[in-house]
């Protein structure tokens, strides 16, 4: 009988440490999206006199806002998923398998909740690219025009 239960545990503890390897992955990718943040609002504001013009300035703003809301999800989601991780090792360490079902239905939701953040991001980054591609363009035709 306890070596069913020995069996039981490892088993578990697999599961777990399998829950903590993907919510690691989770985290490291959030960590990297920040950094495409920063980068995107950089973007922005580098290109600021040309999204102020009446052709973008509507679309920017709900852009920007977009990307705030994102940024807040993002890290919503990143103190969650810590959160999580310390829950994880609790239940590692332990020898108690008790709130097994509850962390498992816990792990989905974050899972559904980063994956949705992830196509939010994707979107609005998208969105943005778009838009400075564009003044890019225009940019570039000026460039051309002048040196004719």
């Amino acid at each position: 009988m306890k070596s069913k239960q020995i069996l039981e545990k490892a088993k578990l503890t697999k599961k777990l440490y399998k829950l903590n390897d993907q919510s690691s992955e989770w985290l490291t990718e959030l960590e990297f999206m920040q950094d495409e943040q920063k980068f995107l609002e950089h973007l922005l504001s580098s290109h600021f006199l040309d999204l102020s013009t009446e052709k973008y300035y509507g679309e920017t703003n709900k852009l920007i806002s977009k990307l705030k809301d994102v940024e807040n999800m993002g890290n919503s989601i990143f103190d969650t998923i810590q959160i999580h991780n310390k829950h994880l090792a609790t239940l590692i360490e332990s020898s108690l398998l008790k709130g097994k079902k509850e962390f498992k239905k816990e792990h989905k939701e974050i899972e559904i909740d980063f994956e949705t953040y992830v196509l939010k991001f994707k979107y609005v980054k998208k969105k943005i690219f778009g838009i400075i591609k564009d003044i890019m363009k225009v940019q570039k035709q000026k460039l051309l025009i002048k040196e004719n």
